[in-house]
């Protein structure tokens, strides 16, 4: 378990979904009308398609209704069926495509050949391939080109050779045959009362109430059904059950372990029992692919007992996300609203961290080890996106003000570099959602090497969050534009606190100094607050008319306004399509300024505070001696530029350390403005989705 962590005060925890959306449903509700509003909460996180499969009541049958394209797709579809208000039980998805293209055929729920059961699947199971060829040598047709219908019809193969267990033990057991990550959730026809989840590398949560129960993974999924759930850990199956008690429904759940230390075969003795596999169990050299398959699924039922263990105990959380969160509140997109929340969601990430009348800084959850970050060898941050560009901008802090030398890694980089590190180092990994694959499996590395992990995410309770010693949490509310606003100002708020606390704690800042500078950084919220009025926004808007035809950007900034030009250009190629490029501003002359014409806008963020500021200056007069159109960011007040660029904005001023969290909000407004008039998806921006936890 964790050391400690900054910041947790009640359950928040929306962004743990995977790249596609889970909600599964027993209860007595409708649940077409429940999966349906799950999904479309979950939009976000993928929307290539979306599908349900429901159990009937009566009949017992699995109706299933998939639809390529967004959920209202699907709402239309299920509006022709009559299958709502009889069903108990039901699991639904919506996509982001991984494995086959988007389609009503790839779409999810998948089934096995008989149709006895159907499976809804975040995540890529590696092995589909091999798996795939096995159980087509025994028979088994695919009709879909996903790995989740391999999953389906293992599942399926599991049940056909050992009737005896339960749908939990059969899933448990298919799954020790599976190389990859998975949350998942599952049905079957002969059980309209029984709902089964598993998870590993891909988050679930459990929902709790007296009238339901429901697994997803994402919190937005549940809102408004329970405030009580439980995060499903590493590796756990959970059984949902619907029993009748004098008549009257209840609804129970039996949360297990499939870790192999755990592990035995519920209610079923696997000794002196001729097993079913046996009819097919020959010597290597005979067997077919097919039968391979069945031996390794035998060997894992008698040699290992791996199926599942007994009931495993998990905490009960309260959830504190409520609907208002989760919904747009009269903005247009998502995006907007985010952007707009900056100055409160960044007041709350220093609420009880940053006292505003002595500047004194305390961040709770690093008190335990902020001795070991102090003396730090040396900081690795790992990152992804926006996170990566927030990371650089914590690198220039903590070696600034902490003296304490950093490196910046992209996660998918460092984790197959096979990198040097030593138990004095610290790994910092920042994560808006806490369950990007590639940062996690960059705290795995770190504790292999013996070095201290810290974490910097949203998501609370998520992977991340639990698998790093201490760390800090935002605090910034849930995110559902893809597009991250204010989880990049939340990390940069965060780790500005962290830098000013360990140049105290370091004694590289004195106590006047530092006092000083958390004043300062108090006020940030209300700089962003003046930047956020309508006059801004109309200025920003016109500047957006005029460039909303551009094919292509560049975006210059030196020092802490570097990181701050990579984020603009990155912004604007996710929602708007435009391609966009940062560069260090002294770089532009080393190869970007051969692009340089009448048609090239560029973006200058140029605070006259800023050491570097006059060789900034310099070059914007030489994008200007090559036509270029120049959009300036500067701090108030600065005349300097007027004469050289077509549109100036500016920023309140405060301290170059401070400056990132003000000048990348007119680069965010910029970038949704251009997208709108464009008429892009703001929100929901083609082939991206919200976290990345696939490889």
């Amino acid at each position: 378990g964790s050391a400690g962590w900054c910041g947790l005060a009640g359950v928040d925890l929306a962004g743990a979904g995977r790249m596609c959306g889970i909600i599964a449903y027993l209860g007595s509700g409708d649940t077409v009308s429940v999966l349906l509003e799950g999904l479309q909460r979950m939009e976000y996180r993928g929307y290539d398609s979306a599908g349900m499969a429901v159990v009937m009541r009566e009949s017992g049958d699995l109706q299933t209704e998939k639809k390529v394209g967004k959920v209202k797709n699907l709402r239309n579809a299920c509006a022709g069926r009559d299958f709502s208000g009889n069903a108990d039980v039901g699991i639904a998805h919506t996509r982001w495509a991984t494995h086959g293209q988007p389609s009503d055929v790839n779409a999810h729920p998948h089934s096995c050949s008989d149709g006895s059961l159907a499976i809804v699947h975040n995540g890529i199971i590696e092995n589909y391939q091999s798996l795939k060829k096995k159980l087509t040598g025994l028979g088994y047709t695919f009709k879909s080109d996903t790995d989740t219908e391999v999953l389906a019809a293992l599942i399926g193969h599991v049940r056909s050779l050992e009737p005896d267990l339960s749908l939990s033990a059969a899933v448990s057991l298919a799954l020790t045959q599976v190389r990859g990550a998975y949350g998942i959730a599952v049905v079957e026809k002969s059980s309209p009362g029984l709902l089964v989840g598993a998870r590993r590398g891909s988050p679930l949560i459990l929902g709790v109430s007296d009238t339901s129960l429901v697994v997803a993974s994402d919190a937005t999924a549940v809102v408004g059904l329970t405030d009580k759930v439980v995060y499903l850990e590493e590796e756990d199956i959970v059984e949902l059950r619907k029993e009748l008690v004098d008549g009257q429904p209840q609804y129970k759940f039996h949360i297990a372990s499939m870790k192999r230390d755990s592990l035995l075969v519920q209610g079923i003795s696997t000794e002196n029992r001729p097993s079913r596999v046996d009819s097919i169990y020959t010597s290597d050299e005979e067997t077919t692919s097919g039968s391979r398959l069945d031996n390794s699924i035998r060997r894992s039922l008698l040699t290992s007992n791996k199926a599942i263990s007994a009931k495993v105990v998990r905490e009960m959380h309260e959830l504190t996300m409520n609907l208002e969160t989760i919904e747009k509140g009269g903005y247009d997109h998502f995006m907007l609203k985010e952007i707009m929340e900056q100055p409160k969601v960044l007041r709350d990430c220093m609420r009880g961290r940053l006292n505003k009348d002595t500047g004194d800084i305390k961040l709770g959850g690093l008190s335990q080890v902020m001795d070991r970050i102090t003396a730090a060898r040396r900081i690795i941050i790992c990152a992804c996106g926006t996170s990566y560009h927030s990371a650089l901008v914590g690198e220039y802090l903590i070696e600034s003000l902490a003296k304490i030398p950093v490196e910046v890694e992209y996660a998918s980089e460092f984790r197959y570099r096979n990198p040097v590190l030593f138990p004095e180092d610290v790994v910092i990994v920042i994560s808006q959602s806490g369950e990007t694959a590639d940062t996690l499996e960059a705290i795995r590395i770190s504790r292999q090497n013996k070095c201290l992990s810290l974490g910097i995410v949203n998501v609370v309770g998520s992977s991340i969050a639990r698998e790093t010693d201490a760390g800090i949490y935002l605090h910034v509310g849930p995110e559902i534009g893809v597009a991250s606003t204010k989880a990049f100002t939340g990390q940069v708020m965060a780790l500005t606190m962290l830098a000013l606390q360990l140049g105290r704690s370091s004694g590289q800042l004195n106590e006047e100094t530092a006092r000083d500078l958390g004043r300062q950084l108090y006020a940030i919220p209300d700089k962003i607050e003046l930047m956020l009025v309508e006059k801004n926004l109309e200025k920003v808007q016109e500047m957006a008319a005029t460039y909303r035809y551009a094919h292509n950007f560049l975006y210059l900034g030196r020092g802490y306004q570097f990181p701050v030009a990579l984020e603009g250009a990155l912004k604007l190629k996710e929602i708007s399509y435009i391609h966009a490029e940062g560069y260090p501003a002294a770089e532009m002359k080393h190869g970007p300024i051969a692009l340089i014409d009448q048609m090239m806008p560029v973006v200058v963020i140029a605070p006259k505070r800023d050491s570097t500021y006059e060789k900034v200056k310099s070059g914007i007069e030489e994008v200007v001696a090559r036509k270029g159109s120049v959009i300036v960011i500067t701090d108030e007040g600065n005349r300097d530029l007027d004469t050289l660029a077509e549109f100036v904005l500016e920023t309140p001023v405060t301290n170059e350390y401070f400056s990132p969290m003000l000048s990348v909000i007119h680069l965010q407004l910029l970038s949704y403005y251009i997208a709108k008039m464009r008429g892009c998806e703001i929100d929901q921006p083609r082939n991206l989705a919200k976290s990345v936890t696939v490889e």
